[in-house]
């Protein structure tokens, strides 16, 4: 079994190896002039998967063991529910204000459906949140692979630097990924720091570490799907 410092940096080399920024959906909506119609299918995509999001780190408290890791949970609960620590908003209320930008209606919000794969994305976490026994795995797919996802840079910029060339989008328009470029950073060092702390065996760091694999799998073949199904309606 690795000590608790060890594997934190195990778990953070998993993670960096299986960020999204390379993949071809990426390349698509970065270049230009830009892929307006891919870019609000992503978003609402997108969507569907911060629609969970908070509720997720409901079921990581709820179902944490450990007290002092339980409060750092409650304090991410109440940054995604209030915006308050940031200074913003709701996080979900964020992520409203971007799908308003790219010009897509409240009414488009409530009636878009997960596609496959990210429905699949959805599901396999709620699976490991719904399940005390597997809190690490879950905290390790929550709170590092999913939070990480906002770590991403490419060539030095990261999203919220990227899309307003190409798009024309505000400062304001991009809150939400502002936002969290900045608080993932202290919410993935916080996962880390759980799963290290609750697993006190080598088969729960295997566990947790095969969930960041398993969840950053999820997150390409969502990738995947929303590519997919753009490109099979511009061939229709």
């Amino acid at each position: 079994m690795m000590e608790a410092a060890e594997f934190r940096k195990t778990m953070e080399k998993a993670l960096h190896g299986r960020l999204g920024r390379e993949h071809a959906i990426v390349a698509e909506l970065e270049k230009p002039p830009g892929n307006l119609p891919l870019l609000r299918m992503f978003a609402l995509q997108g969507y569907q998967l911060t629609k969970n999001f908070a509720r997720y780190v409901g079921g990581l408290y709820h179902h944490c063991p450990i007290e002092k890791y339980r409060i750092r949970l409650a304090i991410n609960l109440y940054e995604e529910e209030t915006g308050k620590l940031s200074k913003s908003d709701n996080h979900l209320r964020l992520m409203q204000k971007f799908l308003r930008a790219l010009g897509i209606s409240e009414e488009q919000m409530e009636t878009a459906r997960a596609f496959p794969a990210t429905q699949e994305l959805i599901d396999w976490r709620w699976q490991l949140v719904n399940d005390r026994a597997s809190f690490h795995r879950a905290a390790a797919a929550i709170a590092i692979a999913s939070e990480g996802q906002n770590l991403e840079q490419k060539a030095g910029k990261a999203t919220k630097d990227l899309l307003p060339g190409i798009y024309g989008l505000s400062a304001k328009d991009l809150q939400f990924f502002t936002v969290h470029a900045t608080e993932d950073v202290y919410h993935v060092r916080d996962g880390l720091h759980i799963v290290a702390g609750v697993c006190d065996s080598q088969q729960m760091q295997d566990e947790a570490l095969q969930a960041i694999h398993d969840t950053c799998d999820r997150f390409e073949w969502y990738f995947d799907g929303v590519l997919q199904i753009y490109q099979e309606g511009i061939a229709a």
